[in-house]
């Protein structure tokens, strides 16, 4: 896909918009959301968020397209019904700050898509109040995740750096 067609034109704007004036760490957070949001949408299966007709024509579509095949048949119409699935496993990232990112970012898109009027309402509706619904539950999960999660090992030692050892007395 060429980088002027109309989808990669709608990613690039929603992200240049987001990190304008972030921080250098939250920029490069954004970049790897938007990097796993364009794997996703070249190599994910898409079938249960479009259905199996639409799945195996994108299939087809990907065999002659490496990337930009999900552009090449579809629109933010169909990127709201296949957000969802940007929201589960293993699209989800495993460290929690990031994967906040990813959740919030997926929630901005569904509503700068909405403000913007590039979706159709009366064709995704139903679908974008799934993708909301998706959002919320992704936050859910998120906060169960990290309530049980256990501090990694190496968390729980003071570096030697920090350690107040007696040195040599004079």
């Amino acid at each position: 896909m060429e980088p002027d067609e109309p989808g990669w034109q709608l990613l690039d704007d929603f992200f240049a918009k987001e990190a304008s004036g972030r921080a250098e760490a939250t920029v490069r957070r954004y970049v790897r959301v938007r990097d796993r949001l364009t794997r996703f949408l070249d190599t994910g299966d898409m079938s249960p968020w479009l259905g199996s007709e639409p799945g195996t024509l994108l299939s087809a579509e990907r065999e002659f397209h490496e990337s930009g095949a999900f552009w090449q048949l579809f629109s933010a119409d169909e990127l709201v019904c296949a957000l969802p699935g940007f929201l589960l496993e293993p699209w989800m990232p495993d460290g929690l700050g990031e994967a906040r990112t990813q959740i919030s970012l997926v929630s901005r898109l569904l509503s700068h898509l909405s403000r913007k009027r590039l979706i159709d309402f009366s064709v995704v509706r139903c679908a974008y109040w799934e993708a909301e619904a998706a959002v919320k539950q992704a936050r859910v999960d998120l906060e169960g995740r990290s309530a049980t999660r256990e501090p990694d090992e190496w968390a729980q030692e003071m570096p030697l750096r920090f350690r107040q050892e007696p040195g040599p007395q004079w």
